[in-house]
């Protein structure tokens, strides 16, 4: 299926798609990340309630062709993602039932990320910052065990959105964690020094996200 896709570059804050067009392809990103989207009145570009991906799935309102897009798509790096069309997108989970797995897989798989942080609105601000990076860690980075290394570069105001905070909140406990030395942070990555820190200060799911991660090949962090 993969193979049969067309492959478009888009450069950092470019618009994939918008919300209420009327979809034709499923996206999965190969590299850099993308952020689904609603509008919202302060912020021009948006307001972030997701983040893909390499790998992702995401745009799959197009199983059925015509339905209009719920969320509008923008690159949040430079990014190349693969478009599905619908038809054959469709003709791929009919021959082949892990394909219809992985994407019934990815879809629970982000409504649990959701419930994770509407389930705890009694739960500090903090401890929603804390889940929400080492969630993004576990997922996009690269792990070997000891650090994750996070080689996307996200905004305070994203984090913010993700967790369902106020931007002051994200960077008073970034700052904190970095002077702490359970964050690295440099202009374009964000290094996680103490997986386990973050694990403990996150919500009382979290470490349900820590105990799936992925430890990758040795990285020089």
């Amino acid at each position: 299926m993969i193979k049969t896709a067309k492959v478009t570059g888009f450069k950092k804050k470019s618009v994939i798609y918008n919300q209420g067009e009327e979809s034709t392809y499923i996206c999965i990103p190969r590299s850099g990340h993308v952020r689904l989207t609603v509008p919202h009145e302060r912020f021009a570009s948006g307001k972030t309630l997701a983040i893909l991906g390499p790998n992702e799935l995401f745009g799959t309102e197009a199983v059925n062709v015509g339905n209009e897009r719920l969320y509008t798509a923008i690159a949040g790096s430079d990014c190349e993602i693969y478009m599905l069309k619908s038809g054959k997108m469709m003709m791929a989970l009919r021959k082949s039932p892990a394909t219809l797995r992985a994407l019934l897989a990815s879809q629970a798989e982000d409504v649990a990320v959701v419930r994770a942080i509407v389930g705890h609105s009694w739960a500090s601000s903090r401890s929603k910052v804390a889940h929400v990076l080492l969630e993004l860690g576990c997922r996009l980075g690269h792990d070997n065990g000891r650090r994750i290394h996070l080689g996307h570069w996200f905004t305070h105001q994203e984090i913010a959105d993700l967790a369902g905070v106020h931007r002051s909140t994200v960077t008073t406990a970034i700052n904190d964690w970095i002077y702490q030395g359970v964050l690295r942070q440099s202009l374009k990555n964000l290094v996680i020094n103490k997986p386990g820190a973050l694990r403990k200060a996150g919500l009382s799911n979290t470490g349900n996200v820590f105990r799936r991660r992925i430890v990758s090949s040795p990285l020089k962090f």
